[in-house]
């Protein structure tokens, strides 16, 4: 990527910087801005660090994108083979599963009783029905060439898995010792969120043993330390107008995410369609907020309190939020209002001084 070219993931852009705009001194040793990006978990992944080697930078980014290509190998629920798939096959017979696996679904069991079942792993079933049954970029390029999305996996198949999921719940899952795990039978999970802030969190620690580092992943972003002299600065566009701003964002080992319906959407069976689906309804959420934004101190919680509060609507969400110590928040509703939690407008004040050097992240 060429210096002052951006890239545009998930609702985020976030300029690329040369490498010598951004070499500094740091108690003598000279260190330097390093990037790397590439695909994984189905959105464009960007990476940056601070060293004063290159090739130690260099390799150090390369494996953080080896282990965002095992995490997505393990969990993906479009691989048939991944782990994930596995155990949704298994519904209804003991599973043996794997300690990521099985501290994920416990995790996102927990966080399903936090949020009093609003977040919710056991939504694949409704995902499916609403025609989310392969990857968001294949359903992109059927909507463009003007096919209907109902045609991939429409019918019998989609009725049955909203009656099945109508028949059981996630209080039916049974977690056992030795790792082993129960799902109920007609029961599946989706891990997607919950995966992929979890693998944002592990790269952006992983890749802060080697210096400041900042890893986003389609609009879930973990920063871990600061550049020289600096936080990391990120503004947030406008889910309408996206190449304009809403906040500019001073991150120091702190991680944000965006929820949106501004862009995972689709027409099914005649009718709009989104990803973030309301358990209650097992429908895609119908809510006025278009966007959430939450800063909090960790992914994937970020995520979650975001999903939330967009999916629970302006007054609930916005009290949902106002509970939770130690975040801020901005929700952006369709008639272009921001609704604004914690010390989110705090935060979001930078110093201009820092503007030429921002990185600029999409909501």
């Amino acid at each position: 990527m060429k210096h002052g070219q951006g890239l545009r993931q998930g609702g985020r852009h976030l300029r690329d910087m040369s490498r010598e705009e951004t070499q500094r001194h740091r108690g003598g040793a000279e260190v330097a801005e390093f990037s790397h990006h590439f695909r994984a978990m189905g959105t464009e992944v960007a990476m940056w660090v601070w060293n004063d080697n290159e090739q130690r930078a260099r390799g150090a980014l390369l494996a953080a994108e080896r282990f965002f290509a095992q995490t997505e190998a393990r969990l993906s629920r479009f691989r048939p083979d991944s782990e994930l798939s596995r155990l949704n096959r298994a519904a209804g017979r003991p599973f043996v599963a794997s300690r990521l696996l099985y501290a994920l679904v416990e995790s996102a069991l927990v966080w399903r009783r936090r949020t009093g079942g609003i977040f919710d792993p056991t939504i694949l079933n409704a995902l499916l029905a609403a025609g989310y049954d392969r990857p968001f970029a294949a359903i992109q390029a059927e909507q463009a060439a003007e096919h209907s999305a109902a045609a991939a996996g429409g019918g019998a198949g989609d009725e049955f898995a909203t009656q099945a999921a109508a028949q059981v719940t996630a209080e039916a899952i049974q977690l056992g010792p030795q790792q082993q795990i129960i799902l109920p039978s007609g029961l599946r999970l989706d891990l997607g969120g919950i995966a992929k802030g979890w693998a944002v969190q592990q790269a952006a620690q992983r890749l802060g043993m080697w210096g400041a580092c900042l890893v986003d992943a389609g609009g879930d972003i973990a920063a871990v330390g600061a550049p020289p002299a600096q936080s990391w600065v990120v503004s947030v566009a406008d889910p309408q107008l996206p190449e304009q701003e809403i906040a500019v964002l001073g991150l120091r080992n702190e991680a944000v995410a965006t929820s949106s319906r501004a862009h995972r959407q689709w027409r099914h069976a005649g009718r709009p369609a989104h990803h973030l689906i309301d358990p209650s309804t097992g429908a895609p959420a119908e809510t006025t907020i278009l966007s959430a934004t939450v800063v909090a101190p960790r992914l994937p919680d970020a995520e979650i309190y975001a999903k939330t509060a967009l999916i629970l609507g302006e007054t609930a969400g916005l009290a949902y939020l106002h509970q939770i110590p130690g975040i801020s928040a901005i929700l952006v509703t369709e008639d272009g209002r921001h609704l604004m939690s914690g010390e989110f407008e705090k935060k979001a004040y930078v110093s201009s001084s820092n503007f030429t050097e921002r990185f600029r992240i999409p909501a």
